[in-house]
C-alpha cells in the first residue's frame, strides 16, 4: 500500500483504472473493484482506457498527477508497460510481466497478481497431482508467463507451444521448459492438464486452425479467457469427458489480490466473484443488443 493510499481511506474518492487495448471497454473489472470499494463504504471511480503502446508514458504521467491510487494492466500492455515504471516487485520480476500498478513518489511501480491468482483459482484444490500430470501451456505472452510460474511453483513441468515458435523458445529458455510445435502436438501428447493462455478461444479466432490437442480421458482444461461462444477448448474437454474451467475464477482472484495491494483491505473473494458474474450478465445483454463481435466479452482473464 502506498503512502498516497494510506492518507486516502474514507476522506476522498478512490481513483482506479484499467489500461488495455480495444477489447478493454468490455471488461467487467470496474464492476468488481467498485463492488469491493462499496463493501468498505469507500467512494470510488474506475476508469477504463483503450490506448496504444505509444500513449503509455503520457497516460501514466497524467493518471499519476491526477492522484490515481491503483491501475490494472491487461493485453497488450502487460510487458510493454514495464519500461515506463519506476520499479518492479520481486513477483513482477519473476513473472516478467505486470498487471498491477501502484503509485509512488515519482510515478507507478509494477506488480503481478496473475500467477498467484491462477494458483488460487485452479491449483489449490482439485488439480491433478503434479507427479502424474503431463501438462501443456498454449501461448508465449505475459499471461502465459504467469501461468508457467504458477504451475512450476506447484510442482508441474509443463510443455510449451505457441503460434510463434520463436517467442515460445524465448519464454521456454527463461523458465527452463521444453517446447513443441503446434504441428507436433499429436506426437507430444496426450495431456491431462491443458492451459490455453493465448488470446484466442474459438476456431474463428485461430483463423480456422485451432490447435488439436490430444487429451487423456478426464483431463483438466483451463482457458484463461472467458465468456467466449463456441469455445474450442470446451469442445476438447467435453470430448475427453474432462473438467473445463474458463478464466473467470482467475480474473476474480487476481483482482482480489490487486485490490489488497492498493488498499490494504482483504475483501472477501465472494464480493469479486459475485460482481464479476453480475457484470458479465450485463455486458452480455449489452453485447446482444448492440451486436458486438465474438471477441467482445472474451478479454484476457488476467488483469482485465
Amino acid at each position: 500500500m502506498s503512502s498516497r493510499t494510506e492518507s486516502n481511506e474514507r476522506s476522498a474518492i478512490w481513483y482506479l483504472g484499467l489500461l488495455g487495448g480495444p477489447n478493454v471497454i468490455h471488461s467487467p473489472s470496474p464492476m468488481m473493484h467498485l463492488a469491493a470499494l462499496q463493501s468498505l463504504q469507500f467512494v470510488g471511480k474506475y476508469e477504463v482506457l483503450n490506448l496504444s503502446g505509444k500513449m503509455l508514458p503520457k497516460i501514466l504521467a497524467s493518471l499519476w498527477k491526477r492522484g490515481f491510487l491503483g491501475l490494472n494492466v491487461t493485453n497488450p500492455h502487460k510487458i510493454a508497460v514495464i519500461e515506463h515504471l519506476t520499479g518492479l516487485s520481486q513477483e513482477a520480476k519473476t513473472v516478467g510481466s505486470v498487471n498491477t500498478l501502484i503509485p509512488d513518489d515519482k510515478g507507478f511501480r509494477g506488480d503481478n497478481t496473475d500467477a498467484l491468482g491462477f494458483q488460487d483459482a485452479y491449483l489449490d484444490d482439485g488439480a491433478p497431482a503434479p507427479e502424474d500430470t503431463k501438462a501443456l501451456v498454449l501461448g508465449a505472452g505475459g499471461v502465459s508467463q504467469a501461468v508457467i510460474v504458477a504451475l512450476q511453483r506447484s510442482g508441474y513441468k509443463p510443455l510449451l507451444t505457441a503460434r510463434d515458435p520463436a517467442k515460445a523458445e524465448v519464454v521456454a529458455d527463461r523458465f527452463g521448459l521444453r517446447t513443441t510445435s503446434w504441428e507436433r502436438l499429436g506426437q507430444s501428447g496426450p495431456f491431462n492438464l491443458l492451459v490455453n493462455a493465448t488470446t484466442a478461444s474459438t476456431p474463428a479466432e485461430f483463423n480456422g486452425k485451432p490447435p488439436l490437442v490430444p487429451l487423456k480421458d478426464g483431463a483438466m482444461v483451463i482457458d484463461v479467457n472467458y465468456a467466449r461462444q463456441g469455445n474450442h477448448f470446451k469442445v476438447l474437454s467435453d470430448n475427453a469427458e474432462g473438467t473445463y474451467q474458463n478464466g473467470q475464477a482467475m480474473l476474480a482472484h487476481q483482482a482480489h489480490r490487486s485490490f489488497k495491494i492498493w488498499t490494504g483491505h482483504d475483501v472477501n473473494i465472494s464480493v469479486f466473484h459475485d460482481s464479476l458474474v453480475a457484470g458479465l450478465l450485463l455486458l452480455n445483454k449489452a453485447k446482444n443488443q448492440r451486436g458486438w463481435g465474438p471477441k467482445g466479452l472474451g478479454s484476457k482473464g488476467a488483469g482485465g
